[in-house]
């Protein structure tokens, strides 16, 4: 009889992500995030891998991406206060509400490129912490 080993350990190239988001200045609204895994679904604002929309607690927000495939991820997030969806700007375009990228990537005019955001995912359990301003 062979017994294969791995056969019954789980899945060795899924794991969980947990996102925690820090530096919300009220608990009103939610945080909607936006799991990218490619620059084509990165940059564009309305088909992201997976989309999620989370309560804030104590001026934080967490959420967990369980049985996620390994490779590379960005995650984008802005703090939507007025429940209305979409990222509000004034006239030039500037966001007023307060938003963070994976490796608290900042653009210079726009958001930043996938490749300031993207980061390597690639364990079981992995924790990314994103400033929220």
């Amino acid at each position: 009889m062979i017994i294969f080993p791995n056969h019954f350990a789980g899945d060795k190239t899924k794991g969980k992500l947990i996102v925690k988001f820090i530096g919300l200045k009220s608990n009103i609204g939610e945080v909607k995030v936006a799991l990218c895994n490619s620059s084509k679904n990165y940059d564009d604002h309305k088909s992201p891998f997976i989309g999620k929309d989370i309560l804030i607690e104590n001026k934080k927000a967490v959420i967990e991406f369980d049985e996620l495939p390994f490779g590379e991820y960005a995650v984008k997030a802005f703090h939507d206060e007025d429940n209305n969806d979409d990222l509000n700007t004034n006239l030039l375009g500037i966001p007023i509400e307060d938003y963070g990228f994976s490796n608290d990537a900042r653009g210079m005019f726009g958001p930043p490129s996938w490749d300031d955001a993207k980061f390597s995912f690639g364990v079981e359990k992995q924790t990314i912490e994103i400033v929220i301003k």
